[in-house]
């Protein structure tokens, strides 16, 4: 999924991430599990272009992604907002899904795959 610059411009400056403009994967250099919170409830404000809501889950994700990372068995409030938001709107996120989940007979890449995968894409 590429983002757009001028929405990720946006976000940062509204989330105020230390974005510089150099960038190469944006959501993970972005990315802050200490803030997860923050970022759900943006994404919660409901007056997201399809777009912002794309770069915002991109960054919650990754953001989800670094938390288990420190914290093994993950914050299941976190999750069950997240997993919410991603049934919610299957269709527009069915590539951030696709990219989590890796395929069914591949390992578990990250450590939110397993998770990703309890979330059906409808083709």
């Amino acid at each position: 999924m590429i983002l757009k610059k001028e929405i990720i411009e946006n976000l940062s400056r509204e989330l105020l991430l230390p974005y510089t403009g150099i960038e190469q994967d944006w959501d993970i250099e972005m990315a802050d599990s200490n803030r997860i919170d923050e970022f759900i409830a943006f994404y919660k404000r409901g007056d997201l272009s399809d777009e912002l809501k794309l770069a915002t889950m991109s960054l919650i994700l990754t953001s989800y992604e670094d938390y288990l990372g420190i914290n093994e068995l993950g914050n299941n409030r976190h999750w069950e907002e997240i997993k919410s938001q991603l049934k919610a709107e299957k269709i527009l996120f069915k590539d951030l899904i696709r990219y989590w989940s890796i395929g069914e007979e591949a390992e578990n890449l990250f450590r939110i795959t397993s998770l990703i995968r309890e979330i059906k894409i409808i083709d």
